[in-house]
């Protein structure tokens, strides 16, 4: 049993939960990044969601509250000042109905009627009180799990800044970076250390640019432009002056690239991905899968789609050379830090 179930199982007993509801499986699902070495990414948008909902009700706010209150509390929460409103809209019932097919009345998110008549939710008491549960216990269930899993999550990504933050020599260093690749490691952070090698690694070529006659000489410079909860579309990173776009993977299933691809109306994509394979491998994989469902003349539109692919291979031959420059090895390390605190919201 994981350190995920056995904290989610010890709290569903305290308020006699019962393991086989929907609430139950939904907070031990989404919770599995509590584990340290979990390759799940921490999701809170959908928990903090259905987090105020029931704190709302053990505040005795049957008829729900405004939406403006709920988002407000979500946002006043750990790592949540960047949440956006997309759960308690749909995203938070999507998941439960795509997850659980279960009846619009056992979806979490209800609509609520204010008096001053605004846009207003409250949780469904149907799922709630399935299986002859106490509305009021399952509640209190659903806040006090999800306290817990912030707290374990919290104690975890201060253990790995303290740790780079500590590490002073190019060894020690250089495992905390190396950390990142292994498989269960967590995927936020695969992300962070994937931008600090890149980084470096682009900075050292220099192009020009002509504009109007005038010429401009500058550095690639590699950009991150999003985080665990922003609404960024997909991308990661960003390479300017070539406005070169990047997402950071660790799946091969062909249908996630296409469907990147679509999302940005087939504008070619770089991607970062965590495999052992290469990076010609990759695209042979990819190609083998998709042949199975896909006309050859809709995969050749695909895959010319594809730009830089930079597998651990890769990153590990950037690693080696960091660690070759005593500076290079320093300031890997603050990107690290910096990238660190701002994902997690240390910075805001």
């Amino acid at each position: 049993m994981t350190n995920n179930s056995i904290f989610v199982s010890k709290i569903a007993s305290k308020y006699h939960v019962n393991p086989q509801s929907i609430i139950y499986k939904y907070i031990e699902r989404k919770t599995k990044a509590s584990d340290r070495d979990s390759k799940s990414r921490r999701s809170l948008g959908n928990l903090y969601a259905l987090y105020v909902l029931c704190n709302d009700y053990l505040d005795k706010k049957y008829n729900g509250s405004s939406f403006t209150d709920l988002m407000r509390q979500m946002k006043s929460m750990p790592f949540g000042s960047k949440l956006q409103n997309h759960p308690l809209d749909n995203r938070l019932n999507d998941e439960v109905s795509r997850q659980y097919a279960v009846s619009d009345s056992m979806l979490p998110v209800q609509h609520a009627n204010l008096v001053d008549g605004k846009k207003a939710r409250k949780i469904s008491i149907d799922i709630l009180s399935e299986k002859g549960m106490s509305p009021k216990k399952a509640a209190a269930f659903v806040v006090a799990s999800i306290d817990r899993y912030v707290e374990i999550i919290n104690d975890n990504q201060t253990a790995y800044l303290n740790e780079i933050e500590a590490a002073n020599t190019e060894q020690e260093i250089s495992n905390m970076i190396a950390k990142a690749f292994e498989y269960n490691s967590d995927a936020r952070l695969f992300e962070i250390i994937s931008f600090a090698l890149l980084h470096l690694h682009y900075k050292q070529t220099t192009v020009t640019t002509i504009i109007n006659g005038n010429s401009k000489k500058e550095p690639l410079l590699l950009f991150r432009t999003g985080r665990t909860n922003a609404n960024d579309g997909g991308i990661d990173f960003v390479l300017k002056p070539l406005g070169e776009f990047f997402q950071v993977t660790e799946t091969l299933d062909f249908k996630k690239y296409f469907l990147d691809f679509e999302k940005i109306n087939r504008f070619p994509l770089s991607f970062v991905i965590k495999t052992n394979l290469t990076p010609e491998q990759v695209k042979i994989q990819i190609k083998k899968d998709a042949k199975k469902t896909m006309d050859s003349n809709k995969l050749l539109i695909y895959i010319n789609l594809f730009d830089s692919i930079f597998t651990l291979n890769e990153l590990t031959k950037i690693l080696n050379w960091v660690k070759l420059s005593p500076d290079l090895i320093i300031e890997v390390k603050e990107i690290i830090i910096n990238c660190f605190k701002l994902e997690y919201g240390l910075l805001d």
